[in-house]
């Protein structure tokens, strides 16, 4: 197998921030099959272990893209961490939405340069922890999309919705959250609430995966301290087609920030393997 090639891009977001991706593929490669990796909550493209995940789905034959959404609070232009707590505070989920809607249209739309290389008609989210309910919630509203596939995934949007007391929330305009990892406290707008009120109907998870009809894996790992293994379980029962597998591992299978080996962790390897065979399946 050929080299492989690996490339930064920065597209347009749903509200004009920047969308930095990265795309990772083998050039000897065709007909690939499109891998679209979204990060979750205080999480971003460049987080542990995830270049060596591309690396290691792009050697599988998948043309694999990895991306920051664009009010994650990551600048383009330092992509180490989170640097724009403003625009951390200004995300929503109709934000989150649409941003994978437009690198999805970059991809089967406007990418004239790399097109020859995969296959517009088999397309595969793969949601890291929130990440995972906001590629159930794009994949329910975007046919593009075939398959999905949950690391870890925290399901409960309701959760992030009632962080605070409406009442209070509304009144003082923004609530306080903390980074257990970097220990610095972010505020997130009202607005965020507001949001998911005047767009219940699309963003109401629990109420709308009854409906999902494409073909989903569920992979948890069974020492999970941020988002229970039953998350996972939860949605499997309703969603009767879907694949769940208890996985060994924590909340990030094994990985952590920043990662210096260049290897996986053994429980991240796992899951990539068994992404990989459910997306060649």
């Amino acid at each position: 197998m050929a080299e492989i090639f690996k490339e930064e891009r920065i597209i347009e977001g749903s509200r004009e921030l920047p969308i930095s991706l990265d795309l990772n593929f083998a050039p000897d490669g065709r007909n690939m099959p499109i891998v679209v990796f979204v990060h979750g909550f205080k999480g971003f493209k460049d987080w542990g272990a995830w270049n060596l995940v591309a690396d290691y789905m792009a050697k599988a034959n998948t043309f694999f893209v990895k991306i920051n959404l664009s009010h994650n609070g990551v600048k383009s232009n330092d992509l180490s961490d989170i640097n724009d707590p403003e625009t951390f505070g200004e995300n929503n989920f109709s934000i989150e939405l649409d941003d994978i809607g437009k690198v999805l249209d970059w991809l089967t739309d406007d990418n004239e340069e790399y097109r020859h290389y995969y296959n517009t008609e088999d397309i595969t989210l793969i949601g890291h922890s929130r990440g995972a309910a906001t590629c159930l919630l794009r994949a329910m509203e975007d046919e593009r999309v075939q398959r999905v596939i949950t690391w870890a995934g925290a399901f409960n949007i309701e959760k992030y919705t009632a962080m605070e007391d409406d009442a209070i929330w509304r009144e003082r305009g923004f609530v306080e959250v903390k980074n257990g990892r970097t220990g610095h406290t972010y505020t997130i707008g009202y607005q965020f609430r507001q949001d998911y009120l005047d767009n219940i109907e699309r963003l109401n998870l629990k109420a709308k995966i009854q409906e999902f009809d494409q073909a989903l894996m569920l992979l948890h790992g069974d020492d999970d301290q941020v988002a229970p293994i039953s998350n996972s379980k939860k949605i499997h029962q309703v969603v009767k087609q879907s694949l769940f597998l208890e996985m060994d591992g924590d909340h990030v299978f094994g990985a952590s920030h920043p990662w210096t080996s260049d290897v996986l962790p053994e429980d991240l390897e796992d899951v990539v393997n068994e992404s990989i065979e459910f997306i060649h399946s």
